[in-house]
C-alpha cells in the first residue's frame, strides 16, 4: 500500500511539471518595425497558439526591467534608444492553468543615410541641390549605421539589397554595393520608391530603408553679368539699361542631365525672329552680348530654348523683356 502511494505521488508530481513545460515556438514576439531608428516607437506583439493570451497574466520586461503587467497585456510598446543601441524585450506569460511562458528578443538600433546625387547641372554659383529630372541619371550611395555586438560594422562588409519599386535591382546588389545608379524613364512627374536592406555577412544584423526619388523639369534662368565683377547670383525676369551701353545676359539652365546638356541645342530669337549664337560656335552659346542703341528707348524680348532632340523631357524655354532708356 506504501509503494502505491509511492508511485500515485511520483506520477502526480511529474505530471504537474509536465504542464509547465514549454516550447520555444508557444510564445513568439513579432516586432514592428523590425529595424526601429533611434527615438521611433517600437511595437511588440506576443503571440501563441499554446495557450488563451487573452486570459492570460503578462510581463513586459525591457533590458531586463519591468515596465508593464497586465492579463491579455499581449501588446506594448517601446522607444528606441540612441543609435548604435541595444534592446532586449522579453515578455513572460502565465496561462489560466499556471503554465509560465516566455520568449523575448534583440533589437538594434540603426539607420540609413542616403546621399542623392544627381547627375545634373546647377551654376557654380547656386547653393542648393540638384534636381532629377525625367531622362537622367541620379547616383544613391548608402551609409547604413549598422552595429554588431556595440561595434559599428564596415559598409564595405555589409550585403546590400537594392529594390526600385519593390522589383531587385540584382545587377547591383551585393557585398559592399553601397551605391545604385538609376536612369531615370524619360516621362514626366514619375516618382521610383528605392529600398535598401543591408546586413551583416552572418545575417545576425540588419535595417532596411527606403527612399522617394520625384521628379521635376529642367528650367532656365536669367542673370545679368558684370565685366569686372561677374555673374550678379540674382536671377531676373526683366532687364532695363542705359540708351547706348553694352551689358551681357547669362541664361542658366538648372537641372539638365550633364548627358542631355553635353549634346543639346541651343536657340534664340529677340521679338520672334531667330538670331544666331557667336560666331562659328565661339564662346558661351548660352551668353548675349548686347549694346542698345544710343540716345533712343527700346524695348526686344528675347528667348532662348535649350532641347535635347534624344529626350523628350530634356528641354526648357524661356524669355525676358530688355529696356533700353536714356
Amino acid at each position: 500500500m506504501r509503494y502505491l502511494v509511492l508511485v500515485l505521488a511520483f506520477i502526480t508530481a511529474w505530471h504537474a511539471s509536465a504542464l509547465i513545460l514549454t516550447s520555444p515556438n508557444d510564445l513568439v514576439l513579432s516586432i514592428s518595425p523590425a529595424s526601429p531608428k533611434a527615438g521611433q516607437t517600437i511595437t511588440a506583439t506576443a503571440k501563441s497558439f499554446a495557450f488563451d493570451a487573452a486570459r492570460a497574466n503578462f510581463r513586459w520586461l525591457l533590458n531586463g526591467k519591468e515596465i508593464a503587467s497586465g492579463r491579455g497585456l499581449i501588446e506594448q510598446t517601446f522607444t528606441a534608444g540612441s543609435l548604435g543601441s541595444g534592446m532586449v524585450i522579453r515578455a513572460i506569460a502565465t496561462s489560466i492553468d499556471g503554465s509560465v511562458f516566455e520568449t523575448q528578443t534583440d533589437v538594434s538600433v540603426a539607420d540609413i543615410d542616403f546621399i542623392i546625387h544627381p547627375l545634373a547641372y546647377t551654376p557654380a554659383f547656386y547653393r542648393g541641390a540638384a534636381l532629377p529630372t525625367p531622362g537622367s541619371v541620379v547616383e544613391i550611395i548608402a551609409v547604413p549605421h549598422l552595429f554588431s555586438g556595440g561595434a559599428k560594422l564596415k559598409l564595405q562588409n555589409l550585403i546590400y539589397e537594392w529594390s526600385l519599386d519593390g522589383k531587385p535591382v540584382q545587377n547591383q546588389s551585393g557585398g559592399g554595393k553601397n551605391k545604385l545608379v538609376l536612369r531615370l524613364a524619360d516621362v514626366g512627374s514619375s516618382e521610383y520608391i528605392v529600398t535598401l536592406k543591408t546586413s551583416s555577412l552572418g545575417g545576425v544584423a540588419s535595417t532596411q530603408k527606403n527612399i522617394r526619388i520625384r521628379t521635376y523639369q529642367p528650367e532656365i534662368l536669367f542673370y545679368e553679368v558684370n565685366a569686372l565683377t561677374g555673374i550678379k547670383p540674382q536671377a531676373i525676369v526683366s532687364f532695363l539699361g542705359r540708351a547706348g551701353n553694352s551689358f551681357s545676359i547669362l541664361a542658366e539652365p538648372f537641372f539638365f542631365g550633364l548627358e542631355s546638356l553635353a549634346r543639346a541645342q541651343i536657340g534664340w530669337s529677340a521679338n520672334g525672329e531667330k538670331i544666331s549664337p557667336p560666331a562659328d560656335g565661339v564662346g558661351n552659346r548660352r551668353l548675349l552680348d548686347l549694346t542698345a542703341p544710343a540716345e533712343t528707348e527700346s524695348q526686344t524680348n528675347f528667348s532662348i530654348k535649350i532641347e535635347d532632340k534624344g529626350a523628350l523631357f530634356q528641354q526648357a524655354e524661356a524669355g525676358l523683356s530688355v529696356t533700353a532708356r536714356q
